[in-house]
């Protein structure tokens, strides 16, 4: 049961969201973006831009499909937010499963009627969905997220019965107790345990400073190891401290395939089908020559297979029983060298599938441009968050600004809009060279903030349902284009595009040629649709060409 200090942390957090300036101005409003970001892993804007909370909203607050790493999964999101302890013992209210019901009957008839029914954002999503939809092995994730207690027992039945009904949902209850599971980050001593070894199934070699072992161990071994020992139902956080990824939960495809083998009739081929995990330690000791012998670990840290480590953590909640047959691939590495703990988290993390911008936090690139921006005051996060105490003001994602300059100077919005994972995976050695200065990464930002700026006010105008430019709302999925087309415009008119001052100053007009562009497609094509817009790679050569034209007709 959750209490007050819980309340407390998580009400802290929901205040540092409050930004009044750009439409964010109450709890209620923050609650939803901390939570998209916090629950899926993506960034505070990426986020904000799933809201579709508002007038004409059918019961849904938030939409995002997620379709990184190969995935195709819908998220659809309903929030309760309350702004006082006492409140928090209530349940989440079940009045709007009706409505979220209608919405998903229509939304599945593909009901093109549904534009009249749904503001302009939602609209926007559902086309979004209709598009995922068509793509292979599609699943829909309901989340009902509140700081208060979870639904009531028999609304929660038929909230899970009634959407249960459609092919491919799942559906997820965030209480406040679950929630703060999220954040709390509690710190501790170093970690030592223990691990038994299956039979002789072991190897033992020695170079220089560096000891390694492999062994096989049962699953029941690794699911004792991470347990955490003052909340046996969730793992030990601080025991993947230096693992480069977070754990992307069960609604991962690959974290559900590991589960589903785990707990299935191809338990035993575990050990084959599975790359194992990859521990660091201090030190290590054992009986040698013995049976099963317990390898006793000093400063413990899981730096690659923290994936399935907590998969396997989840299947033993599910079917502990079916564990007993499955053995995983275990390599301990004895080394008291932080910069070798470090290769190995890398190196090791670069041989799986999952791909993640924490993968080059350590690159001496990243950590580079964090001093160059300290000494300017401000804080560049190589690793996801890794600020989230410093105001938002002052803090630079490695990640946007990485896609700030990918549109910007690198002249690749598309690229910036859809495949954002390539900043740090394919394109990195483009984007993050040894020639690349702050001032290059800070001005593509700060021009694209404006820029966002612009499209906050669309948004908050569609929710306050006040009167707006419809022009721009383009601007939700076609930020990067813009700022794409700034760049365009300050080229035409012989400006530096680092020249934040002027180039600032050709915004409005770099708008305004998108702005024109899309109402002619639209004219062109009544299926149009911005999110397929702004994902086409035709659509950055279109930008060049007309605001060529438009530019010189000018002249």
């Amino acid at each position: 049961m959750a209490n007050l200090l819980d309340w407390n942390t998580l009400d802290h957090k929901v205040k540092a969201y409050i930004d009044a300036e750009n439409g964010i101005d109450s709890e209620q409003k923050a609650f939803p973006i901390l939570m998209v970001a916090a629950l899926l892993d993506v960034s505070d804007e990426e986020a904000e831009d799933s809201i579709t909370d508002g007038s004409k909203d059918r019961g849904v607050d938030a939409i995002y499909v997620d379709d990184r790493d190969g995935a195709n999964s819908i998220h659809v999101f309903q929030f309760k937010y309350v702004s006082s302890f006492e409140n928090t013992k209530k349940n989440f209210p079940s009045g709007e499963i009706d409505k979220l019901v209608s919405f998903f009957e229509d939304l599945l008839d593909m009901n093109k009627s549904m534009e009249d029914t749904c503001n302009p954002i939602l609209w926007n999503k559902v086309q979004e969905i209709w598009a995922a939809l068509d793509k292979p092995s599609p699943s829909i994730e309901v989340h009902f997220c509140g700081n208060l207690l979870p639904m009531e027992s028999g609304e929660r039945s038929r909230a899970d019965s009634a959407l249960g009904k459609f092919k491919y949902f799942n559906v997820h209850h965030h209480s406040l107790d679950t929630i703060v599971n999220l954040f709390i980050d509690k710190k501790s001593a170093q970690i030592n345990n223990q691990i038994q070894v299956v039979d002789k199934d072991y190897f033992d070699r020695t170079d220089g400073s560096i000891r390694g072992l492999i062994c096989t161990v049962e699953a029941s071994e690794i699911v004792r190891l991470i347990k955490s020992p003052e909340d046996p139902e969730n793992v030990l956080k601080e025991i993947f401290n230096d693992n480069v990824r977070v754990y992307l939960s069960r609604t991962n495809k690959i974290n559900r395939k590991i589960i589903e083998t785990a707990i299935s009739e191809d338990g035993p081929l575990f050990w084959y089908l599975n790359n194992g995990i990859t521990m660091t330690c201090d030190s290590f000791s054992y009986p040698k020559g013995k049976r099963a012998p317990i390898i006793e670990l000093k400063n413990i840290q899981i730096v690659n297979g923290g994936q399935t480590s907590n998969a396997l953590f989840e299947a033993n909640k599910i079917a502990p029983e079916k564990l007993d047959d499955v053995l995983i691939l275990v390599r301990i590495i004895e080394t008291k060298s932080q910069p070798v703990s470090l290769a190995i988290a890398e190196s090791t993390n670069s041989q799986t599938p999952i791909k993640s911008r924490d993968l080059r936090s350590n690159d001496e690139i990243q950590k580079k441009l964090e001093e160059a921006f300290e000494g300017m005051g401000l804080f560049y996060e190589r690793k996801l968050k890794q600020y989230g105490d410093k105001p938002k003001g002052t803090r630079v994602d490695a990640l946007s600004a990485g896609q700030a300059h990918l549109a910007y100077s690198l002249e690749l919005p598309e690229v910036a809009k859809k495949d954002r994972g390539r900043v740090f995976a394919d394109l990195y050695d483009q984007v993050f060279t040894e020639e690349l200065t702050i001032d290059e990464l800070l001005g593509a930002l700060k021009i694209l903030n404006i820029i966002e700026s612009e499209k906050r006010k669309v948004q908050t105008a569609i929710k306050r349902q006040e009167d707006f430019d419809r022009r721009f709302i383009f601007l939700i999925d076609g930020a990067y284009h813009a700022l794409f087309a700034v760049g365009q415009v300050c080229d035409a008119r012989g400006i530096d595009r680092l020249d934040f001052e002027n180039a600032k100053t050709v915004i409005p007009k770099a708008m305004e040629y998108i702005a024109q562009m899309v109402a002619s497609a639209q004219e062109e094509d009544e299926s149009f649709s911005f999110n397929r817009y702004f994902k086409d790679a035709k659509t950055k050569t279109k930008i060049a060409s007309y605001v060529q034209t438009a530019e010189s007709s000018d002249l």
